[in-house]
């Protein structure tokens, strides 16, 4: 489908599969133009006052500062370093310190020869799209990445869309944030931007409205400093607090939704596992990404008997034939505060290869849980693997998906693949609008039947195999004949959102 200027945009091809799946099954010509397009795309900025910084001179201009005194702070937290090799410059710096400067210049033993560069305002582009709320209120992440585009949240708000009809829960579709690289600002800066960013979306977001969650570079701390924001000087703010899921378990968060979505994972590579008779005990696994659901889902999988043979991430790819100690793993990359990049690279537990190198490592199962558009058509032909499990959103490229599919490489669609996250933000607000607070095995035992339910139904579509079962009932969703798993996914999530405008019409 051509976009504007006749050109194919990112969004426009991301949206191939929902046109696929809209022929298959005959949709209304109303609904499908509902649903082509977001409800709303809202574009702001948001402006913050940065601190000042310490910039490490170059070589050849440390040697006009040879000469210069070393600068004595006593305040332990006065530098707070940066991924980008700066520190931040806090106030407190000056607590009793002995500084010597020229030219701006300051020699910090231990540290170097840094200039002192001026903070200052700074505006960050923002972004909110609402995709489709038929089904239920916007539900949706928030990413701070320097990457991030109206493209992409458009197609990530879509597939929420997607996936929440798939998982079963009454959400709809959005997704949002900052373009900004989160790891060159400070924690304060950060909290800072994060407070303005939801002052300037109260009128866009609350419990009935939009509720945003945790996604790339946000997580339970960022979630409780929105909260705090949108509920501050409410009378009744506790009622509020399922404006955002993802939160600490102790100010409303859910159990088990910070392992939900690696959690989800898991269960349906289980599904996959058993229909094919395959024993995970021994499996050997490649996972690309190890944040949160990367993280989680090779820790589960270790724990089940999986070898995890290789992991990359955005700085450095790490291999063990023998398989990597997942739990240090873990540590080195979340738990250490010297990493500041949270990478893998430097994990003494394994050999560092190339990237080139982690998509041929022999294995069963691939885990791509980073960015987007990272299984292309020559990382596909390059895979040595027996199954593809999503975890990332839309980790597969449409050349991709025709190699792998040519190479009777199996992959377990996103939109299913993934949807724990998503599955549990809704326990967690149904938990806050009822002042509960359930246990992790209540939680878990709910998310295993709703992931494994709905990914059994789209294995059905996909094998034109209609049936009852206790647990599911797939013959409203089959289409009459076989169709890929992705196709049959988006089936699942067409049929039961175009059901709401069928039954319910359309307001005037």
């Amino acid at each position: 489908m051509a976009g504007r200027n006749g050109k194919t945009s990112f969004y426009d091809e991301a949206m191939e599969t929902f046109h696929r799946a809209a022929d298959l099954i005959k949709m209304d010509p109303r609904v499908r133009m509902e649903l082509e397009e977001p409800d709303f795309e809202h574009i702001f900025y948001v402006t913050v006052e940065t601190r000042d910084r310490l910039v490490p001179l170059s070589p050849d201009e440390q040697a006009k500062f040879r000469d210069l005194p070393a600068s004595d702070v006593k305040a332990a937290d006065a530098f707070e370093p940066l991924a980008n090799g700066n520190y931040v410059l806090h106030r407190r710096a000056l607590l009793k310190a002995d500084i010597t400067m020229r030219s701006g210049v300051m020699n910090i033993p231990g540290k170097g020869f840094f200039r002192i560069e001026k903070g200052g305002p700074k505006k960050f582009k923002a972004y909110r799209i609402q995709h489709n709320q038929v089904r239920g209120p916007y539900k949706g992440g928030i990413r701070y990445h320097k990457d991030v585009s109206l493209d992409l949240f458009k197609t990530l708000a879509a597939d929420m869309t997607w996936k929440t009809a798939i998982a079963e829960i009454p959400f709809g579709g959005a997704k949002g944030g900052i373009k900004i690289d989160p790891f060159n600002y400070s924690k304060e800066e950060i909290e800072h931007l994060t407070l303005r960013f939801i002052y300037k979306m109260k009128g866009l977001i609350g419990p009935y409205i939009d509720i945003p969650a945790p996604d790339v570079n946000t997580n339970g701390e960022i979630m409780a400093m929105m909260m705090r924001q949108f509920t501050d000087g409410e009378r009744e703010h506790h009622r509020l607090r399922g404006v955002v899921t993802g939160k600490d378990v102790r100010i409303g968060g859910s159990e088990g939704r910070v392992r939900a979505t690696g959690q989800g994972v898991v269960y349906c590579i289980e599904e996959w596992a058993r229909e094919h008779k395959f024993d995970l005990k021994g499996a050997r696994v490649i996972v690309q990404g190890f944040g949160n659901v990367g993280s989680n889902a090779a820790e589960i999988l270790a724990a089940m008997g999986a070898k995890i043979v290789a992991v990359n991430d955005a700085f450095g790819t790490i291999h063990a034939d023998a398989g990597l100690d997942v739990h240090a793993l873990a540590q080195h990359v979340h738990q250490n505060p010297k990493n500041l990049k949270k990478t893998v690279a430097g994990f003494t537990g394994g050999t560092a290869i190339s990237k080139d190198d982690f998509w041929g490592v022999e294995a069963d199962i691939c885990i791509p849980a980073a960015l987007g558009e990272e299984i292309d058509g020559p990382v596909a032909e390059r895979l040595k693997v027996r199954l593809v499990a999503e975890a990332a959103n839309g980790p597969t490229t449409r050349e991709g998906d025709r190699v792998l599919a040519a190479r009777k490489i199996e992959v377990i669609p996103d939109i299913i693949c993934n949807a724990g996250g998503v599955t549990v933000s809704y326990y967690e607000w149904l938990q806050n609008q009822r002042l509960e607070h359930w246990s992790e095995a209540e939680v878990n035992a709910r998310l295993e039947q709703a992931i494994k339910k709905n990914y059994a139904i789209i294995r059905d579509i996909s094998l034109n195999r209609p049936q009852r079962t206790p647990l599911y009932d797939s013959r409203p969703y089959c289409v009459g004949q076989q169709v890929d798993v992705r196709t049959a996914a988006m089936v699942l999530a067409l049929k039961r959102i175009e059901a709401h405008y069928l039954l319910e019409g359309f307001s005037q």
